[in-house]
Formats: C-alpha cells, sequence, structure tokens
C-alpha cells in the first residue's frame, strides 16, 4: 500500500495528513505549537488517537517515545557512529530504520531483517510530500506512528542545524569586526 504525507505549512499548529493513492485521508496528525511536553497527536480517519509522540528531553541520543491506544510503548532512539547511514533502534517492536537522512530515504526492517516499510521524499512539490510504501500492511498504524517519530527527528535536526550556521555566522561577523578594528 503506498500512502503519501502532506505537511500543512501555513498553520498555528504543526499539521500533516497521510493518504492513500485516492487521495483518502487516513490518519491526521497534530502538534500544539506551543507545548510544555511537545507531544504529537495521530488520528486515525475516525478520529480516534493511535498513539501520541513525546520527546525524552534528558537523552543522550535523540530519542522520542510512542505510546499506543492499547499502551504499548515504543522507543525510537538513534544510534551513534554510523557516518553514511542513519540507524534508528525501535526498542519494544524489535525493528530499525536505517537510512539517509538527507535523502528521506528509509527502511523499516523487522527484527528478522525482513523489510515492512520505505519512505522517501517528492523532490519537485508546493509542500513538503513523503511517499510510505508500506509492504506489511497488518502492521500499519506502528508503520506510520514511527514515520511520523521520525519525521519530528529530522525536523529537529533541521532547526538545531539552522541554529548552529546561525550561530556560527554571528560569531564570525564579530570576530571579523574585531579583527578590522571595528569595536
Amino acid at each position: 500500500m503506498l500512502l503519501h504525507a502532506k505537511s500543512k505549512m501555513l498553520s498555528i499548529h504543526k499539521k500533516m495528513e497521510i493518504m492513500d493513492e485516492a487521495d483518502q485521508v487516513l490518519y491526521t496528525v497534530e502538534s500544539k505549537a506551543l507545548s510544555i511536553h511537545d507531544t504529537t497527536y495521530i488520528r486515525n480517519a475516525s478520529g480516534d488517537t493511535i498513539a501520541t509522540i513525546k520527546h525524552k528531553p534528558i537523552s543522550l541520543h535523540e530519542t522520542h517515545i510512542i505510546e499506543f491506544a492499547d499502551g504499548e510503548e515504543v522507543e525510537v532512539r538513534t544510534e551513534w557512529f554510523h557516518v553514511m547511514n542513519d540507524v534508528i533502534d525501535l526498542e519494544g517492536l524489535g525493528w530499525q530504520m536505517r537510512g539517509d537522512v538527507l535523502q528521506h530515504n528509509y527502511e523499516f526492517v523487522n527484527s528478522l531483517g525482513g523489510v515492512l516499510a520505505r519512505t522517501h521524499q517528492k523532490w519537485v512539490s508546493l509542500h513538503d510530500v513523503y511517499y510510505i510504501d508500506v509492504l506489511d500492511e497488518s502492521q500499519i498504524d506502528r508503520i506510520v506512528a514511527v514515520y511520523v517519530a521520525l519525521e519530528r527527528i529530522i525536523r529537529e535536526r533541521e532547526i538545531r542545524r539552522e541554529n548552529e550556521s546561525g550561530v556560527i555566522a554571528a560569531g564570525g561577523t564579530a570576530a571579523a569586526a574585531h579583527n578590522n578594528g571595528e569595536n
């Protein structure tokens, strides 16, 4: 089953819709713009919450906790020391996500090495459009929730990179002004 996700860019809340090939909305994803707990809610087409995702603020790894409606919790945690590719462990499911964060290409792999789903980004689009090719439809709710956690990790990295480059640029400008005797 091929799904696609679209982000709504001009919104007070962070929103995303995940649709099937006929553009029927299967899931909606919403995070509050300002939230102490940084919680994301994933709802199915009926409006039932299938999972919530929370960022774990104090952690050596990038970590998010997914709590499914049935009470099961899964920790989504990045591994260190993977230079060329990302490896993200899904403790509780026994899965891993393996891929390239820059290309938005990932495979969701079960504990036996079987591929459950693949993701990729549509590069030419007015909106951010991502595709999720679900190979094991019996796990679709879990795959969608894990995908949303992955997108949160990617967005947090982008924000961190922008903030770091802004600090470097500001620091570089101040240093250049000082060296030119402008202070």
